[in-house]
């Protein structure tokens, strides 16, 4: 990528994005003054300026959010210099050369691309060392303590069937009895006649199947009728209308489908489900992000309790 420098650093929350970074816009000048106190540390509002132009591209946050985003980072900067988590040179020296090799560009190369940009390489190197301080300090006190068993998946799954149900099928049974080419209205009616036949002997209790074998014609005689399961989408209209007017084991009324006389019998209706196996990977991943989210939340709001905070927006 020549034109923008593109950086993620995986963690709740932290999410740095350097090719949104402009320069100081020019304009009226303003008297700096503190917003507000951390601890022992200030944040000024020319800080809060330059963050929200590093975000100028998410037009939804207001000064205060920005705000509450500098503190939180501010608290998570001091446990990481309590808990002794940091960043050395030659390890930030790496990165920026690794970030320069996946990129393409030499030292000069990308210094131009970071001055398009309004950003020196110092400024760009300092970024770039809170954000690997803090997505160490997220992985040693949030993401070590976060872990989802295959019996919080199951458990999900099944507290959740309607997530991860499909379409729901029906099974039917068909009888067909076909209209001869070009049928005369004599032929047509007495096909008709042996259909009403056929459904009377059925609704006195006739076996189905020994009907299918008995009287049906076409290539489903030979499943004894069965067509399987199937969406009710991707079966022909007429059947999936006859259907719906018949519970499990009722027998329809002879309706013409398909170049003749149909008769056919609801077999089973179910709504499959995705099997666990298949879901497992994708559950045990959403339960570990909303757990990593949690933890962080409660974990940084563990912080701003011992901290004094002064936010004087």
């Amino acid at each position: 990528m020549k034109k923008y420098i593109v950086i993620f650093i995986t963690m709740i929350g932290i999410l740095l994005i350097t090719n949104t970074m402009p320069g100081i816009v020019s304009g009226s000048v303003v008297v700096d003054r503190v917003v507000a106190v951390v601890n022992n540390e200030v944040i000024t509002l020319s800080d809060l300026q330059r963050e929200e132009a590093l975000k100028k591209r998410d037009t939804a946050r207001d000064d205060r959010l920005v705000l509450e985003d500098m503190i939180d980072r501010k608290l998570q900067m001091a446990a990481a210099k309590r808990a002794g988590v940091d960043v050395t040179d030659k390890e930030l020296d790496d990165a920026v050369a690794d970030i320069m090799k996946r990129n393409s560009l030499d030292t000069a190369q990308f210094s131009v691309e970071l001055a398009k940009e309004g950003l020196t390489l110092e400024q760009y190197k300092g970024e770039l060392r809170e954000q690997i301080t803090l997505s160490r300090l997220f992985n040693k006190y949030v993401r070590s303590s976060v872990n989802v068993d295959e019996a919080e998946a199951r458990a999900f799954y099944q507290n959740n069937p309607k997530t991860y149900s499909l379409p729901e099928e029906i099974r039917v049974r068909r009888i067909f009895l076909s209209l001869p080419d070009n049928a005369t209205p004599g032929q047509a009616d007495a096909v008709k006649e042996k259909a009403e036949s056929v459904h009377a002997r059925a609704q006195k209790g006739e076996d189905f199947t020994r009907l299918v074998r008995e009287v049906s014609q076409g290539e489903t005689a030979s499943q004894d009728g069965d067509l399987g399961f199937m969406q009710r989408e991707d079966a022909l209209p007429e059947i999936v209308e006859a259907a719906r007017a018949l519970k499990p084991g009722d027998s329809s009324s002879p309706f013409l489908c398909a170049g003749g006389y149909n008769i056919i019998k609801l077999e089973e209706v179910r709504t499959p489900v995705v099997p666990f196996e298949k879901v497992k990977v994708e559950i045990i991943n959403t339960l570990y992000e909303q757990k990593l989210e949690n933890t962080f939340r409660s974990w940084l709001q563990a912080l701003r309790g011992d901290s004094h905070i002064e936010n004087r927006l």
